[in-house]
């Protein structure tokens, strides 16, 4: 494991990257909370991962939407996005999603996904509305498969270890996240403390019929 905020992955002084982000609500998520704390308790005791994403900032990205040279969106452009965004997420049904086992990369901690249809789907509603808006230069980020960093690593460590002591001490490793909501956001850098914080610009309720095809056993893992 190395120090995730590497030169090449820092962006410019005051930049802020527009974005659609799931934000879990941890009230509702009691499971996914339980797990997440599990997870920092093991990552508190490990060298690179002694300061992990902290609960405002936890999130799975849907999509960065990029403009070259620019850090904001010009209004009347966003206005357009999110009336876009609006009409079409109002037709994308709420799903759920078993978060875990937790997976140590080079760089940190990761949240692994499952299973892939809901996520894929949203993802595959809103690309095409924001390359219309907004052009389709600026779709510049695939974010699948979907997961959510748990850490951003500020040092070196064994990834071995780390991977071990979750997998072991972390039980169960996985738990339910109801995805209710897409927000849009502006995402800003924080590499002295290790993580991305982000100001909400409109949320977006999901439809509320039930998601097809996801699993029965998903609906018991949260009050696990």
């Amino acid at each position: 494991m190395e120090p995730f905020f590497q030169p090449d992955r820092l962006w410019p002084t005051g930049h802020r990257q527009v974005q659609l982000l799931i934000i879990p609500d941890l009230g509702a998520n009691p499971g996914f909370a339980d797990f997440v704390t599990g997870c920092r308790s093991v990552m508190a005791g490990h060298p690179g991962t002694t300061e992990p994403v902290p609960d405002a900032s936890l999130h799975l990205t849907v999509q960065s939407i990029g403009f070259p040279g620019r850090d904001r969106i010009e209004t009347a452009t966003r206005t357009r996005l999110i009336t876009a965004l609006e009409y079409t997420l109002a037709t994308v049904p709420a799903f759920d999603l078993l978060m875990g086992s937790a997976l140590v990369g080079h760089g940190g901690v990761v949240a692994d996904t499952h299973p892939d249809d809901g996520f894929n789907r949203l993802l595959d509603r809103v690309r095409p509305v924001i390359a219309d808006v907004c052009g389709p230069g600026t779709i510049v980020y695939d974010s699948r498969p979907a997961h959510m960093a748990l850490c951003y690593a500020g040092d070196h460590g064994s990834s071995d270890d780390l991977q071990r002591r979750l997998r072991h001490d972390v039980r169960p490793g996985h738990a339910r996240l109801t995805v209710r909501a897409v927000d849009l956001v502006e995402t800003i850098q924080v590499p002295h403390r290790c993580r991305y914080d982000s100001t909400v610009l409109r949320r977006f309720p999901l439809a509320t019929r039930p998601e097809r095809g996801v699993p029965a056993g998903i609906g018991q893992v949260a009050s696990a």
